[in-house]
């Protein structure tokens, strides 16, 4: 009998999810797309991405807990279904793509300007292989342990104190954004906050004592302080212009601390958040398995996670440069927003014409 997930478990996997690459940039972005306290709209997007969350909620109890295929195959043909499958399937290997191969560009720029970023990146997709072959529970206990290694970095905001002022902050909000219209400014902010939408494949692997949607709700509002606490740090330790001029501005605070014993405090970081990125690439992996298990369910184990890691290389071994490869990240990040909410209303109304259909059906009856 398979082990089911647990509130826990599950906050911290999309804790560790939604932690991805796009925080060491996170400040900046704010900045340039939401002005001066910038921080504030933040909050209001973790606001919006909760209510995001109470659609697949609302899925989920309509559904009786049911799987998204469960409740698509019972009103729609599987011809109509599976090329939908396959494109979403194609589609999540390339955000875990992206999202693995941006972390490592990143980090040759970094620290190893002279080593290899493609033989990096394929050590890294043998570690996701390696995860993918396992159940999810694994994976999840996997992401408890990695979760407990990044939460004490928080604690190094606290060495920013010394130079933190509050009129940084400024008594203005959202003036001087870097431009463009304010949707895209803002959606552009949100990608932040992806990875929490993929709750819906743990419905399989849960049951009313899991409290999934309690794990899913702490994991996403866990991650929302976390990532207030950096931006205030950060909007009160840089100047704004600062914010909107530095590519990494985490980087760069981590730059400024030093320690007896630690050269490049930095390093130290981004080496442990390998471990958040691998979480991320290892679950969209798994959100294209899943959807590719739908179409071929007798496969042989273990190969269909090859393929998908695989492709996960494929595509990752065109992005060369780390502004194609942030472009392209930026691209996928902001479909996926849009699958993030019409994918729980869809259902929502498929649901809605299935209980029609019970209704009218018992009445002829």
């Amino acid at each position: 009998m398979n082990e089911k997930l647990s509130a826990f478990h599950i906050a911290t996997l999309i804790y560790m999810i939604e932690n991805n690459i796009v925080l060491f940039a996170l400040p900046r972005l704010v900045a340039e797309n939401m002005g001066t306290n910038g921080w504030v709209g933040y909050i209001v997007l973790a606001l919006v991405s909760t209510g995001n969350i109470l659609l697949y909620w609302v899925v989920y109890r309509m559904g009786k807990g049911r799987s998204m295929f469960d409740i698509l195959e019972k009103s729609l043909s599987k011809w109509i279904l599976y090329p939908v499958y396959a494109g979403l399937a194609v589609f999540y290997i390339m955000i875990a793509s992206f999202v693995g191969k941006n972390f490592f560009l990143i980090f040759q720029m970094i620290s190893f300007q002279t080593s290899s970023v493609t033989f990096i990146f394929l050590l890294f997709c043998i570690m996701v292989y390696f995860l993918l072959i396992k159940p999810v529970y694994s994976i999840s206990k996997a992401a408890t342990v990695f979760a407990f290694m990044t939460w004490w970095t928080l604690l190094l905001t606290s060495y920013q104190a010394r130079e933190w002022k509050l009129v940084r902050l400024t008594s203005y909000f959202f003036e001087d954004p870097a431009g463009g219209q304010v949707l895209h400014n803002w959606a552009e902010v949100y990608t932040s906050f992806i990875g929490y939408e993929l709750c819906i494949f743990l419905f399989p692997y849960v049951n009313k004592k899991s409290k999934l949607f309690k794990g899913v709700l702490y994991g996403h509002l866990l991650t929302a302080l976390a990532q207030v606490i950096v931006l205030l740090t950060a909007f009160g330790f840089f100047s704004f212009q600062q914010l909107q001029s530095l590519l990494y501005p985490i980087i760069d605070m981590l730059d400024f601390i030093e320690m007896p014993f630690i050269n490049r405090v930095e390093n130290l970081v981004f080496v442990i958040f390998v471990f958040g990125n691998l979480i991320s690439t290892t679950m969209f992996s798994f959100a294209s398995l899943s959807m590719v298990k739908r179409i071929f369910p007798k496969t042989r184990p273990k190969r269909l996670e090859f393929l998908i890691v695989l492709g996960v290389f494929i595509v990752g071994f065109y992005s060369k440069y780390l502004s194609q490869s942030e472009y392209q990240l930026r691209r996928v990040l902001f479909t996926e927003i849009g699958v993030a909410f019409i994918l729980p209303m869809l259902l929502i109304l498929v649901l809605l014409f299935q209980k029609l259909r019970e209704r009218m059906n018992s009445h002829e009856h």
